[in-house]
């Protein structure tokens, strides 16, 4: 099912189902959105892997930030957005939609050899591949269908 299918269908509910479903929409979303992580992809299309293997964890995930930083912004019958990052995850937008061009790299300290380095502040080139988290999903729009079709015949069997 595609976008403007679930759109049309969300459209001709009732108003007393269409306050429930903003919140069915919401918890599947944000449900969906977190488990791309464990099954790294997204719709059906497996992310890249990375160039240098990890050794501990999981593809995306250090701290779990990211993940844990998905949540519902807005739950109205009309709208529902699902939002991801914060200030400490202001790289979730580069991860979901890829980025290739400079970078500025502030001034720090490195240490090597126990002996600590000045380094100066400098620009460098980073091509971050790809790895869609969140989006138009054809998976997620029909498990958003069929938990509201699962809400409306709970409401009916009562």
């Amino acid at each position: 099912m595609n976008i403007t299918e679930l759109s049309d269908y969300l459209c001709s509910l009732p108003d007393d189902i269409m306050a429930d479903a903003a919140e069915v929409v919401a918890e599947t979303a944000a449900e969906y959105y977190k488990s791309t992580f464990t099954a790294k992809g997204f719709d059906g299309n497996p992310w890249e892997p990375a160039r240098v293997p990890k050794k501990t964890g999981s593809l995306l995930v250090n701290s779990g930030n990211l993940v844990n930083s998905i949540r519902p912004a807005v739950i109205t019958p009309e709208r529902v957005v699902i939002s991801a990052g914060n200030s400490k995850v202001g790289y979730a937008a580069v991860h979901n939609e890829g980025y290739s061009g400079p970078v500025s790299v502030p001034a720090h300290q490195r240490t090597r050899n126990g002996k600590t380095y000045d380094v100066g502040a400098h620009t460098r080139m980073a091509d971050i591949v790809q790895r869609r988290f969140m989006g138009d999903s054809a998976e997620l729009n029909d498990m958003i269908h069929d938990r509201i079709e699962g809400m409306i015949r709970s409401k009916t069997d009562k």
